[in-house]
């Protein structure tokens, strides 16, 4: 074989370890528990109307029978209010919540992960569309 075809095949291989680790690890960050930090509404800050005690967090658990994704519990302090099951579509970048409190509270969101930070913008449904949460990592 000569060099060319070696060089070609080994740089494919190694775009190919890139892509599938850049998937795993993009889903394995999300895994634990997230405060929330900021909530913009339209570009306004409006975290003090939906955290006011900043005590609001969202957990995202593995779960290797929910093929990419995993459960979900959210909720303030030690009390959990909601769960539900979390899909993430490396494609699109999107995570999509499928909340147990029924179809009106499912979401999407462009998510963004930098170190222990996690930003979500709103996708898909008009409401949803408005906001822009920020999170950091609390474990």
């Amino acid at each position: 074989m000569n060099r060319s075809k070696l060089g070609l095949i080994l740089i494919i291989s190694l775009l190919f370890i890139y892509t599938c680790s850049e998937e795993i690890s993009v889903k394995d960050k999300i895994i634990g528990k997230w405060k929330m930090i900021k909530v913009k509404e339209l570009s306004e800050d409006v975290t003090e109307r939906h955290n006011p005690d900043k005590n609001r967090w969202i957990r995202f658990i593995e779960d290797r029978n929910i093929e990419r994704g995993g459960l979900f519990e959210s909720g303030r302090d030690n009390v959990k209010e909601n769960s539900g099951k979390w899909f993430y579509d490396k494609n699109e970048n999107e995570l999509y919540l499928d909340s147990d409190a029924g179809e009106d509270d499912d979401s999407y969101w462009l998510v963004t992960i930098e170190g222990n930070t996690m930003f979500w913008k709103g996708r898909k449904f008009e409401f949803n569309k408005r906001f822009e949460i920020e999170y950091e990592r609390t474990d």
